[in-house]
């Protein structure tokens, strides 16, 4: 008999009927299927098969920044299904920003400052989560 005679083949199967049972290897496969899946869809970047996200509030639009006398004066127009409004600043183009106030208002004064230029962005904040952030604007108070 050689290697891969069909009594060797045979002694396989009744090994993995014995160790697994019937009903499990229709589990196993399909298991085995969904990792082989994941595994091209990871080495093809994973955009083929990913979930949709949830359907989360759009960002806000139509950012204003006002500075003042060592303050700068947000305004923005409502999103949709918000509840909130995450307000974040920077002292750097393109963030990183860190969060200085949640917000049920579409505005926001930030008092305070010292002169030096600032970096805004505003998320909506909806049932499903946070929205991405909005586009950034500048605000230099006098």
């Amino acid at each position: 008999m050689g290697e891969f005679s069909i009594f060797h083949w045979l002694i396989v199967l009744a090994v993995v009927l014995i160790f697994f049972g019937g009903r499990r290897i229709p589990e196993v496969m399909k298991g085995l299927g969904e990792g082989i899946r994941s595994f091209k869809d990871g080495m093809a970047g994973g955009a083929a098969s990913a979930p949709a996200p949830a359907a989360t509030v759009s960002a806000p639009t139509g950012i204003a920044a006002k500075p003042g006398n060592g303050q700068v004066a947000l305004s923005w127009g409502a999103s949709a299904g918000a509840s909130s409004y995450n307000v974040k600043r920077s002292g750097t183009s393109g963030g990183p920003y860190a969060l200085i106030v949640s917000t049920g208002s579409t505005s926001y004064t930030d008092e305070g400052l010292a002169s030096g230029t600032y970096y805004y962005v505003v998320s909506s904040v909806g049932t499903n989560g946070e929205s991405m952030n909005s586009v950034e604007v500048t605000g230099t108070p006098s």
